[in-house]
Formats: structure tokens, C-alpha cells, sequence
């Protein structure tokens, strides 16, 4: 498969605090990579650069075939990248629909349609529908978010990030906080999505990883201290040293 994400030599610093170093990262078109590591190895860093969010201090970001390096986020997600954050980013006060309906707007152009009643733009309506289905919100479509369980909320956020039909999806610890039972839904959703949406992952839950990744990339100081399948990375005994506590 030809690769969708190509990441050379990237790196950040911050005022001499090196948080990435020279990373190199292909992954696949269609693939689900993940990228574990301990607190502050670099993870979200690494994420922020791919989707536009912080400047690179030296390395290359290649997306679909360009060279995207530094490309704001709003460029980024028109190229077919979304992604999710730590902290829900929903508007509280309105209802599920509400908020899928407008991300879905915004990628259909819609957006600025204001004479038209929401409710005559059907393909806007299918695509909200659509979404929400995925995720298992459509009973709760009607819910303010406020009013929705923390693990809905986490879910409504994927569902927000899907309606601009990105061809690569960065989840940043899309279980984080959910008990036992939303997390095993909530990975039982994520690998139930489109062969061919391709997903970059950041997780500390084991079991999520190993129930959703391809390939795992285990980062250590803001370097990349293995990369391979599953089974391989748990054996390596340098990630048990430093991140399994095997």
C-alpha cells in the first residue's frame, strides 16, 4: 500500500528542552498505527506537528504525496486530516445532531447557507444521520452535550471529527477517563470503522492497542525507540524496560 503519511527527520524544541528528535514515520494508506510511550515522550508533540498545530523545528511532514510542513490546521483538514484532542472540544449547549450537523455543513459547504431551512439539505441530514449511527449516538441525537455521559462525549467527538470524511484520523487517547464498559464499546466502534480510513492512534490502554493497531511505534524521550506489529514491539525487551514494566 503506497503511504498516506510520511513523517522525515521531524523534530521539536523548546527553548532547548528537545521534545522530538529526528523521528522517521511511514504509515500506509488504509493502516491503524499506534503510538504509545510514557508521559511525555513526545506523543501529542508529534500529533500537533502532523496536524498543523505547532511548526516544526527541523524534519518534514509529507501528506498524501505533498509536503504539508507547517500548513495550518484548517489546510490540513481540507487535504483530509481530522483529529480528536485529550480535552472534548463540543459545543455544550446543543443537542448531538446540532454538532455533527454543523461540522458536516462546514465540510459540505453549507455552512453559509442561511436562507435555507437545515432541514432541506438532505445530504447534510444523511451524512449527520450517517455519523452518529457509527458512533451509537443517533438514539441520543436530541441530548444536549452537557446532559450526555463522559464516554458519549468522547464518542460525539470522533463522530464530529468523521463528518469531514478524512482520508487519515489522529485519535489522541480516545479512552481516556471511560470506564471499563465505554471503553471496550468505544474501541469495538473505532475498529468497526472503514478499512480505509486510515487511523494514527495515541493510547495507554494495552488492551485498546492491541485490539485496534496494525503496527505500534513506541516513542521514549522524543525519539523512536521501536516500530513493527504488535506482537513484536511487546517482545522487544527495550520497550519492556521502559514502557511495559515487564
Amino acid at each position: 500500500m503506497p503511504e498516506l503519511l510520511l513523517l522525515e527527520q521531524l523534530s521539536k524544541h523548546f527553548s532547548g528542552l528537545h521534545v522530538l528528535r529526528e523521528v522517521d514515520l511511514a504509515v500506509e494508506a488504509g493502516e491503524r498505527r499506534a503510538i504509545i510511550g510514557p508521559n511525555g515522550a513526545g506523543k501529542t508533540t508529534l500529533f500537533n506537528l502532523v496536524s498543523g498545530e505547532l511548526l516544526p523545528s527541523a524534519g518534514r511532514v509529507l501528506f498524501d504525496g505533498q509536503d504539508v510542513t507547517g500548513k495550518p490546521p484548517e489546510q490540513m483538514c481540507a487535504l483530509g486530516l481530522a483529529r480528536t484532542f485529550q480535552k472534548n472540544n463540543l459545543f455544550l449547549q446543543l443537542t448531538a445532531h446540532e454538532n455533527v450537523r454543523l461540522a458536516v455543513q462546514a465540510h459540505e459547504g453549507a455552512a453559509r447557507r442561511w436562507f435555507r431551512p437545515w432541514d432541506s439539505l438532505g445530504g447534510v441530514n444523511a451524512r449527520t444521520q450517517e455519523v452518529l449511527a457509527a458512533m451509537e449516538l443517533w438514539p441520543r441525537r436530541d441530548e444536549l452535550v452537557k446532559n450526555l455521559s463522559y464516554g458519549e462525549q468522547r464518542q460525539l467527538e470522533i463522530a464530529v471529527a468523521l463528518a469531514a470524511r478524512p482520508k487519515l484520523l489522529l485519535l489522541d487517547e480516545p479512552t481516556a477517563g471511560m470506564s471499563p464498559a465505554e471503553t471496550a464499546r468505544t474501541v469495538q466502534m473505532i475498529a468497526a470503522l472503514p478499512r480505509d480510513l486510515t487511523l494514527l492512534i495515541i493510547e495507554h490502554d494495552m488492551d485498546a492497542i492491541f485490539a485496534l493497531a496494525d503496527r505500534i511505534a513506541v516513542l521514549n524521550y522524543g525519539e523512536v525507540l521501536a516500530d513493527g506489529e504488535p506482537e513484536a514491539v511487546k517482545a522487544d525487551p527495550k520497550v519492556q524496560e521502559v514502557y511495559l514494566g515487564v
